[in-house]
């Protein structure tokens, strides 16, 4: 039956469920922020993927962290990171700390000292870390100079570091698990791995969970740093307190 009145209840339907569908959104602005801190983990070589983990803290809840990128210039050797982050034009805000971090991976680098600078709309360029890079044949703990196991996820409370992972095959074991503060601010974990002499293994990979006591001569943001198997690295912002 097709009386008005229903083709009127259709045309309103149809048109409620287009406005809601294509209802404009809050407006949402980019800009470039000034993170707090910057870490750059010890160890890496001229043969390595380098990394630099940046930190920060949002103000209200209408902040979301965006992409991290490096401009690296060998020459300067400098290290230029840009911090996005969405600003959602709302009156609903939180005022919160929101705090965030971003691993920016710089590639593979030439050796030398580098300056990690970050670039933002608050302020001009500004250094907040070094960055060194060995020669490939001098390089001390570099990931593609030891095989690691696989690690999926770090913590530290109460001194206790807590590691857990999973080793790639059952003709590998878990040598040591060695952890280094040899720069402030940053605690490197190192799960080596040995192989074992046998005519075949199972290819499967084996979980682990370990417990290492760990005391740090300093407190406030740290970074936990774990390299990982295939020159990987598991990177994790924690509060010592």
């Amino acid at each position: 039956m097709n009386s008005p009145f229903l083709l009127t209840l259709v045309s309103l339907s149809l048109l409620w469920s287009s406005s809601v569908t294509f209802a404009k959104p809050p407006g949402v602005s980019v800009i470039r922020d000034l993170p707090e801190a910057a870490f750059a983990p010890p160890g890496f070589d001229s043969n390595d993927h380098s990394q630099v983990v940046v930190a920060g803290t949002f103000t209200s809840s209408c902040f979301k962290a965006g992409s991290a990128s490096a401009d690296v210039n060998p020459l300067t050797k400098t290290i230029q990171i840009t911090q996005k982050a969405y600003v959602l034009e709302s009156s609903w805000c939180l005022q919160m700390l929101v705090p965030y971090s971003s691993v920016v991976d710089v590639g593979i680098l030439p050796p030398g000292d580098y300056q990690v600078q970050v670039v933002s709309d608050l302020a001009a360029p500004k250094t907040l870390e070094n960055l060194s890079i060995a020669p490939a044949s001098e390089s001390v703990a570099g990931p593609d100079e030891s095989l690691y196991a696989i690690a999926e996820d770090v913590s530290l409370e109460n001194g206790v570091l807590k590691l857990r992972g999973k080793l790639p095959g059952a003709c590998v074991t878990l040598k040591d698990i060695r952890v280094l503060t040899r720069k402030s601010g940053i605690v490197e974990v190192l799960p080596l791995l040995q192989t074992k002499q046998a005519q075949s293994c199972a290819e499967s990979f084996i979980s682990f969970e370990k417990e290492i006591p760990v005391s740090l001569p300093w407190k406030g943001r740290t970074l936990l740093h774990v390299r990982s198997l295939n020159g990987q690295a598991l990177n994790k912002i924690v509060e010592v307190r």
